[in-house]
């Protein structure tokens, strides 16, 4: 029965293991450049670019198992998980704004609602639009 659940969900678990060290990343990085007492949306920003790193990487070979088809296909792929990953950016940089400078929320609190919001919509976009078959 456990095994039934794991194999059937293994895609998500797995995605959720690597997004779990995704958002350490970005969280602890996050964190670090506030206490050096730097600006947190460039803070938010470098830790935006560290997570996506790891995670294009670890979506890419771990999670998804997108198959390498040419450098056609992999700066396809790469194009469309950053302009998602942009967008996804975007909504980051909202959120963080509203909770910190306008609603004066923890900043850690508030960073780690980001991180799962961002995260969940990130996995739907990755699962059926980026990491496809769609261009081989």
């Amino acid at each position: 029965m456990l095994l039934d659940f794991l194999q059937k969900h293994k895609t998500f678990l797995v995605y959720v293991f690597w997004g779990g060290i995704a958002t350490l990343v970005n969280i602890g990085t996050f964190m670090l450049w506030l206490k050096l007492g730097w600006h947190y949306q460039a803070g938010n920003i470098l830790a935006w670019l560290l997570a996506v790193f790891v995670t294009y990487f670890s979506n890419k070979f771990l999670v998804f198992s997108s198959k390498y088809h040419g450098l056609g296909q992999l700066l396809s792929e790469l194009g469309s998980f950053l302009v998602v990953r942009l967008f996804a950016l975007a909504l980051d940089i909202v959120i963080i704004w509203l909770g910190i400078k306008v609603l004066h929320y923890n900043s850690f609190l508030v960073k780690i609602f980001d991180n799962t919001v961002v995260g969940i919509l990130n996995y739907i976009v990755s699962k059926w639009y980026v990491f496809t078959d769609k261009n081989i």
